[in-house]
């Protein structure tokens, strides 16, 4: 009866934290655990009652302590499921089509990280927090084939990017034939897209595309390294946020996104004249390839 007791009182704390967040970082959340799309860190909470078996407060604690981190597992593992791999595919949708996939997810889902010290309360429950880098949780096979396939996907439709050597050339020189105040001639730190009032979801690998279907940004148009090693864009609250961000922080060009496209709302919409304008920058500049793409979602 005491050991139910507890569980009863567990749960009702669980509950009354739902509102306050997991991480204020997180740019989206679940019930019991977030995701820092900018850092690329899944968060979960765990909450552990200590087992009935335990005889004295050590072995009490250590079976607490074992349920929470459990239970965080299970809860991050559910978060990680629920991942936009691109606008057609979920994290989800990859582990049910591949053995492999699922059961490394899980592997690797097991060894996530403690974040910061156990909470103990009076009535024997413990909370923890965990976290796991996407980097490490998603198998590095589906991230390479999820390159593939979407480099594969835009191959008429490749833009030509100058190596970084040439920007920097560029722009040692003086413009002759065209007027510096122009946007497209000046030199860009990154791309920030203005997703405030349009219901955007994260995914590992968006796609920018103009008000007629075609492709502006893509896996296939940033380098494989970074793409996978940073994601094609990372994901923050607001704009003054994205417009600060390491990634982009400078002089970054800024795009008003109009909408989305598709059932999940993951790929992204704007204007033909901000997508030429665009195209036309990205043929003497490095950003885009370098990944330095950041998207404010409020």
């Amino acid at each position: 009866m005491k050991y139910i007791f507890s569980v009863i009182i567990s749960c009702f704390f669980a509950f009354s934290l739902l509102g306050q967040g997991i991480d204020a970082r997180c740019t989206q959340n679940g019930q019991s655990a977030c995701i820092d799309w900018d850092r690329r860190v899944v968060i979960a909470k765990g909450i552990g009652a200590p087992s009935s078996k335990a005889t004295n407060p050590a072995t009490k604690r250590a079976s607490a302590v074992r349920a929470a981190r459990l239970d965080a597992s299970r809860n991050l593992l559910e978060m990680l499921q629920g991942i936009n791999l691109s606008g057609s595919t979920t994290m989800r949708d990859a582990m049910i089509e591949s053995d492999l996939v699922r059961s490394e997810v899980r592997g690797k889902v097991n060894g996530l990280r403690s974040l910061g010290n156990p909470r103990y309360f009076a009535d024997g429950t413990v909370e923890v927090m965990m976290e796991a880098r996407m980097q490490q949780t998603i198998p590095q096979e589906l991230v390479e084939r999820l390159t593939k396939d979407q480099a594969q996907s835009m191959q008429q439709t490749t833009i030509s990017i100058q190596p970084p050597q040439e920007v920097r050339k560029q722009a040692q020189e003086p413009e002759t034939q065209t007027s510096p105040s122009k946007p497209e001639n000046q030199i860009y730190s990154g791309l920030v897209l203005d997703a405030s009032g349009v219901e955007l979801q994260p995914a590992i690998y968006p796609t920018v595309l103009d008000e007629d279907g075609k492709e502006v940004y893509g896996s296939g148009y940033a380098d494989r390294e970074f793409s996978i090693k940073f994601g094609l864009a990372g994901y923050v609250k607001t704009l003054e946020q994205a417009e600060r961000n390491d990634r982009v922080m400078g002089n970054p060009l800024v795009i008003k996104v109009l909408k989305t496209s598709g059932k999940r709302n993951v790929d992204i919409v704007i204007s033909n004249e901000d997508a030429q304008r665009l195209r036309k920058i990205a043929k003497a500049q490095t950003f885009l390839r370098e990944a330095r793409v950041v998207i404010a979602l409020e």
